[in-house]
């Protein structure tokens, strides 16, 4: 039985690194590393900002979702508000900040849902999520690349069903609308059968 025991390395040992590019958004970094085998290798991982996102449930049941196009995909996605943690800011602030400026509407209460890696294989990003509700009327404040952005309602179970379906697939928000779906969408037991 002791044979079966192999012993497990961390890998993965940063031994050096250079910038090959830094932009507005994210820095591409080369590492010299010490791989999970031993043997010496090179990695490439990117830094990025930390993101916040908001499942924005109105008191109808209603959540906000925006719809908007995405470069590399060179197509539309309907998602949930949010972008990137400035630095300094607080996640809170952050998913509070976008959700007013890219729906017009800021939520009075916050309620985490959890935190996801987006892409732990290339960088230690993690994305904040959060259930909005309470919401008041803010302002639109949309960036220059945001500016096709649409705002669709859409009840909860409805957009848990476009989950299903394929019609919803951007990560953060399958995630965050299956988590909000679970604390919200609660059924009561069905009765015991005769």
């Amino acid at each position: 039985m002791a044979d079966d025991i192999q012993e497990v390395r961390r890998g993965w040992d940063r031994l050096g690194s250079e910038v090959l590019y830094r932009g507005e958004h994210l820095t591409l970094h080369r590492d010299r590393v010490v791989q999970p085998d031993g043997a010496e290798g090179t990695y490439e991982r990117l830094t990025l900002a930390d993101g916040a996102r908001v499942v924005a449930v109105d008191d109808g049941g209603r959540v906000a979702l925006v719809e908007d196009a995405f470069a590399p995909l060179g197509r539309r996605l309907l998602h949930v508000p949010g972008g990137g943690v400035a630095a300094g800011e607080e996640p809170e602030e952050a998913a509070s900040r976008e959700c007013e400026e890219e729906t017009g509407w800021r939520p009075g209460a916050l309620r985490p849902l959890g935190v996801f890696h987006p892409l732990p294989s290339r960088t230690s990003a993690v994305t904040h999520l959060y259930l909005g509700t309470a919401l008041r009327r803010g302002s639109v404040r949309r960036d220059p690349t945001e500016a096709g952005m649409a705002v669709r309602w859409m009840p909860l179970d409805e957009a848990v069903g476009a989950v299903g379906s394929g019609v919803v697939t951007e990560a953060g928000t399958v995630i965050g609308l299956l988590l909000a779906a679970r604390l919200l969408l609660v059924r009561p037991p069905a009765p015991p059968l005769p």
